[in-house]
């Protein structure tokens, strides 16, 4: 029987920083019958065990890692009825964290501990993914489509540097390489639009890489998604939209578009790059031409700080 509490570590989360983190949290949170440490060994290992610690009888299950690894407990778990889902905690030690920032999640991994292991408790929303190929997951922060999704492609060959220039040197070539504005048709609510955008980013979470305020209105526990749309400009202009991006100070640009929703259908003229939390989930190779995305109110019950 699984313990009561399970920590579920990704010790390669932050160029593998994550392992001596752990090893210092263990001296604060040793194993034993109530809680159990768990390590993943390889890409999408947390959605597996995730789903067998849940199936078990956990009661809370404690993601520590970045948002991938959010990513995959919350598509473990979110296979159980509500009622079975164990309650999710979150230790943010990868190179963004960026749902945790949303929820106000502490960045020392201490007193991450100390409120998942005892903190209170609130309902966050998720949403979902499907698509044409008839193929679907969950995801928790940000959906980006075009530009942001290729960025986070070509950021995962970029192995001589770190940190911010890794995105500007993948954003360099994404402008010179991939600067393809998409043909969309969209049924927002219920509500036809159509637009030639080079990227959108659909919002869960106020932000994403960790450095970049696509969305700063946006709350996971509002019931809604929020999006961010660029539409056709040229390359030096999408050079230049960057660090307005970056600022959250995008809305005072002509050819930024945004809005909220609950249930969103697309159709492009175009395959469809995606990311979902950062994870590759459409590639360049890409054929996907249509999808669904739907927000799921309070889906998961999480550790975060109490509002009152």
């Amino acid at each position: 029987m699984t313990s009561e509490i399970v920590i579920l570590c990704n010790p390669h989360a932050n160029q593998s920083k994550a392992a001596a983190v752990a090893s210092r949290l263990q001296q604060i949170a040793p194993p034993s019958p109530q809680v159990e440490w768990v390590f993943t060994s390889y890409p999408r290992h947390a959605v597996q065990l995730a789903r067998q610690i849940a199936e078990q009888g956990c009661r809370k299950l404690i993601a520590m890692g970045g948002d991938g690894t959010v990513h995959e407990v919350v598509n473990g778990v979110m296979h159980l009825p509500p009622e079975q889902r164990p309650i999710i905690g979150i230790i943010p030690v990868g190179s963004g964290n960026d749902l945790a920032g949303s929820l106000k999640i502490p960045a020392d991994p201490v007193d991450a501990l100390k409120l998942a292991l005892d903190g209170s408790v609130g309902n966050v929303d998720i949403a979902r993914i499907e698509d044409d190929r008839g193929h679907g997951e969950y995801w928790t922060n940000t959906l980006g489509i075009g530009f942001d999704a290729v960025v986070n492609i070509r950021s995962r060959s970029i192995r001589w540097v770190r940190g911010f220039l890794i995105y500007f040197l993948s954003a360099l070539q994404t402008i010179l390489f991939n600067h393809t504005p998409l043909g969309l048709q969209a049924v927002q609510d219920g509500k036809r639009w159509q637009a030639h955008l080079l990227m959108l980013v659909l919002c869960n979470g106020r932000r994403e890489g960790g450095a970049f305020w696509v969305a700063p209105q946006a709350s996971p526990q509002d019931g809604k998604l929020d999006y961010l749309g660029i539409r056709r400009i040229s390359r030096l202009q999408m050079l230049y939209t960057i660090p307005f991006v970056m600022q959250g100070t995008h809305q005072r640009l002509p050819y930024a578009c945004q809005g909220r929703f609950q249930k969103l259908e697309l159709v492009s003229d175009h395959p469809l790059y995606i990311h979902t939390d950062g994870e590759i989930y459409a590639g360049l190779d890409s054929t996907i031409r249509q999808i669904r995305v739907e927000a799921i109110p309070s889906a998961i019950r999480m550790n975060i700080p109490s509002t009152g």
